[in-house]
């Protein structure tokens, strides 16, 4: 079945001498696997970053149900791009987003609402002149709303996050699983949309904790490299 859809990149590793196998989150048919082939070589005419993380793209492709690698026709990358150049802090983020989404999405399984979601939020990056240092932990934050675990916020007057259960309480007996009173503050404001700085260890704390967070939900984010390198740049 051929068919055309929009198309963001995650991922990608390295395939026998010249081809690489493609991890790419399509609105038409969800996540998909693809092989790439000469895509390394000097002389193709597809350039290997098209398939960088977070890349935003139109493809032609063909689907067959039975094949776990599929076939790519065509590939070209949106020209809203073209201005991001060369941003350390911007690819390193674009990188997270990738890994994260890579990890929770299912291999098939459309969804356009969470597709949406990831295609906008990679928009705002590129357009964004200055990067909010609580991007990582809004963007796990706004994820969840569209995994169906999104924290919830009906207690005022609560000072500790429940990892397990996802909402405030005031006590932390028979927990195993929580954020600190101060980090809980911090998360209750960002979930109020307040502007608010957030000191470097607490914000890596945070993110650490959203990450349990996830784990707890039945989305574990095995093996998770790019929020150490994010949490490097302390800003």
């Amino acid at each position: 079945m051929k068919y055309k859809s929009r198309a963001i990149a995650l991922s990608y590793i390295k395939y026998e001498e010249s081809s690489i196998i493609a991890k790419i989150f399509t609105e038409e048919k969800g996540l998909q696997g693809f092989i790439i082939k000469g895509v390394r070589d000097k002389k193709s005419k597809k350039n290997l970053g098209l398939f960088q993380a977070l890349q935003l793209s139109n493809i032609n492709a063909t689907y067959l149900a039975k094949k776990s690698l599929q076939h790519l026709t065509d590939i070209s990358l949106l020209n809203s791009q073209t201005q991001e150049g060369i941003n350390i802090k911007k690819n390193f983020l674009s990188l997270f987003i990738a890994e994260v989404a890579s990890k929770i999405l299912r291999e098939n399984e459309v969804d356009k609402p969470l597709f949406q979601f990831l295609w906008s939020l990679k928009n705002t990056l590129v357009s964004s002149n200055e990067i909010d240092p609580n991007f990582p932990i809004l963007f796990m934050i706004d994820l969840s709303k569209y995994m169906g675990f999104y924290p919830l916020n009906k207690e005022e007057n609560s000072v500790y996050f429940n990892l397990e259960l996802g909402e405030f309480t005031n006590s932390t007996e028979q927990l195993n699983y929580y954020i600190n009173q101060e980090n809980s503050h911090y998360f209750k404001a960002l979930l109020n949309n307040q502007k608010i700085t957030i000191p470097y260890a607490n914000r890596n704390q945070l993110l650490l904790d959203l990450i349990d967070y996830y784990k707890l939900q039945h989305h574990e984010l095995k093996n998770m490299t790019s929020h150490l390198i994010i949490e490097s740049l302390r800003t």
